[in-house]
């Protein structure tokens, strides 16, 4: 089974290994193993990956019953729990069997799962020998490996914790078969967000006790910035993301504030006013202002009459009415 999130490596002043022959006789397991994960193709393991390290973290953060966004504010027991989640998600993913001894049948052999945000897997001395299949995400960079190695004793630091736990030595990490290495998954959209307007996220989640009224500030504040559905659930705290935005765009229609997503017209007037594309899942709320005779800034034309992004002088002006999505 994976180790605790926080479970770290050797101190740095340890005493680094002589160098050792690593070289052997082909691995044909460990081989067997890499070619079924890279069956789809390199590009299709690296999304399905980041789908799964994303969901694995917003799990944990449950922000819809927590309204939590900030992993570092997890407790310690939630962040250990990370790691069965995401080899929970990965099996169902991919259609890893179960092991009779280790965490999954690939192709099959024997796997056993480990996951850390480090980069220092802590190898139990069951596994000595095993084939491991190694995950890692940083939270803080959104950004994740994966590999297979076989942990053999060479490729160790001695063992120095009570429990006789080793990590990687730097010949050994290197050992490592990386399927997937330092590629982007999804950020943590409020973590970003609060990072670059604190005071904005502050005022969202103390703006009122009402979920619909949170969202309805949440759109005010955050012009033409794609808020996507876990957003939308963390400052709701609830599950219903498409009736919260549905409520706030009549809420906010009079006070000149479009709200659009994925609907085939929303996503035209998103592109007349030059903004970016909306995928399926977002929305994006900005302010507009009827145009005037010889305006030449980007207009959409909503219910027969020019309108474009409101400048900051412009005083408020009702929004035309857009369908429901």
């Amino acid at each position: 089974m994976q180790e605790s999130l926080f479970e770290g490596g050797a101190a740095t002043s340890e005493r680094v290994p002589k160098p050792v022959d690593i070289s052997c006789a082909p691995d044909a397991a460990l081989e067997a193993v890499v070619r079924h994960i890279l069956k789809p193709g390199r590009r299709a393991l690296e999304s399905r990956f980041a789908r799964i390290f994303r969901a694995s973290i917003d799990e944990i953060l449950d922000g819809r019953r927590t309204m939590r966004f900030d992993f570092g504010k997890v407790s310690s027991v939630e962040k250990s729990y990370l790691g069965a989640k995401v080899e929970i998600l990965a099996r169902n993913e991919f259609g890893f069997g179960y092991g009779s001894t280790l965490d999954y049948l690939i192709n099959g052999h024997e796997v056993d799962a480990k996951f850390s945000a480090t980069g220092e897997w802590m190898i139990a001395p069951r596994n000595v020998g095993q084939l491991l299949l190694l995950m890692k995400a940083a939270e803080g960079s959104s950004v994740f490996s994966v590999g297979v190695v076989r942990a053999e004793s060479s490729l160790l630091r001695p063992g120095t914790t009570r429990d006789s736990k080793r990590s990687f030595h730097a010949l050994g990490k290197a050992s490592i078969r990386w399927l997937v290495e330092d590629a982007p998954y999804p950020q943590n959209q409020l973590m970003e967000l609060y990072r670059k307007d604190q005071q904005a996220v502050r005022a969202v989640f103390s703006s009122s006790k009402s979920g619909q009224k949170r969202v309805d500030e949440l759109f005010r504040r955050l012009q033409s910035v794609h808020v996507n559905r876990t957003t939308i659930q963390t400052v709701a705290a609830q599950e219903d993301s498409s009736k919260r935005v549905r409520d706030s765009r009549i809420a906010l229609q009079k006070e000149g504030i479009l709200i659009l997503g994925y609907h085939h017209r929303h996503r035209i007037i998103a592109e007349a006013l030059g903004m970016n594309p909306i995928s399926q899942g977002e929305w994006v709320a900005v302010r507009v202002h009827p145009a005037e005779a010889g305006n030449v800034s980007p207009q959409a034309i909503v219910n027969g009459a020019s309108y474009r992004l409101a400048a900051e002088g412009d005083q408020p002006t009702p929004a035309p009415a857009i369908p429901n999505e």
